[in-house]
């Protein structure tokens, strides 16, 4: 049997060994729809058409690695990696026992060490949520911590909840098992870890199985109860809006649903579009309350937007607010003591976003699109001095919390982010030109990281080589050595065959995966900053 179609034949007999009821309620299918109590709604066909869809993406995914020639396959000491998402093998249309996904784990480890991989960075941290609990270690013991929102513990993700046996100092949970199936075959594990994006106000998107308990939502539910308290007596706030803010609390002390959301905002009458969190904070600051200061808002009226003509609308954490980043800070720390042999944590989004929000509405910001500064006209040049002095700000928030990750990290950890590729050529560098390279505020020169990826996905080799000579010149320049490892982030496997990197080390990322099954075949943000 050729080595690809034995893979498909394995993960073909995976999903026909694993139950098909699971233990517990699971979210349903898209488009199945969910009862107002939580319980999934019976949608068995549904799921199995997703579950297959899924399954050959993933052998599609293997295919592309198995046409890798030995020549790109890592260097000794070298790194040959790929991302990988559980929503890609392990999809929440049903929950999982460990042996379910201890199996998972091994066949597709082994397949990816076939095929020369020797590290993989394990999406760990998304939406609010992991794919461990929140572990304390004393002497050797692991404990695994009950979930407080802001006090102790970590939610994950519904599916991959269960009995957690306790070996030691040892949970046996997804990252745990992905870890020790991955050592005896060389393969490091990294913890992917989503910083400040939270997820996307945009319901169509949103897989039901995204949604359940965050980190986040309980300051989300605060803000409500205490805006509407202050606004009891106030002339311009509705008694009906009150109460929708009430309810809304209600249901984020339990999850974040949108389709759920959207249930609340119909019987107030109030409309979403298929963006709900948006429609409930823009009314809500309709009826004059203060913006949530641990998300970053574009505006009253389109608090998450879609800037230049885009559909998604990213909902962003303000990383300047101390308690996001306290929050994030020890969870991230957390996962990386409660798990022996971790490699690393691996740091994504850990920006601002691209298109502006949370600047000041009079700054005249509405996307990422270059903006030029008249050094004549003192009106523009007020604006542009007040948004250097926002960057700033930012830019220290940024290297500061990185940095102290760093220093609370053990030294064998190894520390990384993905990052913009042409930050550092495309941001304003005093030509009074602003655009979503500055607003994105990733100045990670000045980071304690010990490798970074920049994501250079559709890139010409010509300009991956290019940027790849700047950044080594740059650390030349600044430290009189190379103080950072940078891999590139290819989708163009292609180009690591023919040679044309001009590098031996190369993260992979499966464009065709992450937009099939998250975001609908569009990128998260659009990084093109050209006038329309």
């Amino acid at each position: 049997m050729p080595r690809g179609a034995e893979r498909g034949w394995k993960l073909r007999e995976h999903r026909r060994d694993a139950p098909d009821d699971a233990d517990e309620p699971f979210p349903p299918a898209p488009g199945c729809g969910w009862d107002l109590n939580g319980a999934a709604v019976e949608c068995h066909a549904r799921r199995r058409i997703q579950a297959i869809r899924q399954a050959l993406l993933f052998i599609v995914f293997l295919l592309a690695l198995a046409m890798l020639p030995a020549s790109v396959k890592a260097e000794p000491g070298g790194v040959s990696g790929v991302w990988l998402s559980p929503d890609w093998i392990l999809p929440g249309t049903r929950s999982y026992t460990e042996n379910e996904v201890r199996r998972v784990a091994r066949q597709t480890l082994e397949s990816l060490a076939a095929e020369g991989i020797n590290t993989v960075f394990l999406e760990t941290w998304l939406r609010g949520y992991s794919i461990a609990p929140g572990i304390q270690t004393r002497n050797y013991r692991a404990t695994i911590q009950p979930f407080r929102p802001g006090i102790e513990g970590l939610p994950v993700y519904r599916h991959l909840r269960w009995d957690y046996r306790v070996l030691a100092d040892e949970v046996q949970d997804p990252l745990q098992i992905f870890i020790d199936e991955a050592r005896p075959l060389g393969i490091e594990i990294h913890a992917w870890c989503h910083a400040f994006y939270w997820k996307m106000d945009n319901t169509s998107v949103m897989l039901p199985w995204h949604s359940g308990p965050s980190l986040w939502n309980d300051l989300l539910a605060t803000w409500l109860r205490e805006e509407a308290t202050r606004l009891q007596d106030s002339p311009v706030a509705a008694p009906a809006t009150l109460t929708l803010m009430s309810e809304a609390a209600e249901l984020f002390d339990h999850t974040d649903e949108p389709r759920e959301l959207e249930k609340i905002l119909a019987r107030h009458g109030v409309p979403h579009r298929g963006n709900p969190l948006g429609a409930l904070v823009r009314q809500v600051l309709r009826a004059g309350a203060r913006e949530p200061g641990f998300l970053l808002i574009s505006s009253s009226e389109d608090p998450f937007p879609a800037p230049r003509n885009k559909q998604l609308r990213p909902v962003f954490l303000n990383p300047e607010n101390p308690e996001v980043a306290r929050r994030l800070e020890a969870a991230l720390l957390n996962l990386a003591a409660g798990h022996p042999g971790l490699a690393g944590l691996h740091l994504d989004h850990i920006r601002f976003p691209v298109d502006g929000q949370g600047l000041p509405e009079e700054l005249g910001i509405q996307s990422g699109t270059y903006s030029y500064y008249n050094p004549a006209d003192p009106a523009q040049m007020e604006r542009y001095q007040r948004c250097r002095e926002i960057i700033e700000r930012r830019l220290t928030a940024l290297t500061t919390l990185v940095n102290r990750i760093r220093e609370g990290l053990d030294r064998r950890i190894a520390l990384s982010a993905a990052v913009l590729p042409l930050y550092y050529r495309e941001r304003d560098n005093g030509r009074r030109r602003l655009s979503g390279y500055d607003f994105s505020c990733q100045d990670w020169y000045a980071w304690k990281v010990d490798f970074v990826v920049p994501m250079m996905y559709d890139f010409n080799p010509y300009v991956i080589r290019s940027i790849l000579r700047e950044f080594a010149e740059d650390q030349e320049r600044l430290h009189g050595r190379r103080t950072i490892a940078v891999y590139p982030g290819i989708s163009h496997l292609q180009l690591a065959r023919s040679g044309a990197l001009a590098a031996s080390d190369w993260v992979f990322f499966d464009l065709t995966l992450a937009r099939d099954l998250k975001f609908e075949r569009q990128p998260v943000e659009d990084l093109d900053f050209e006038p329309e």
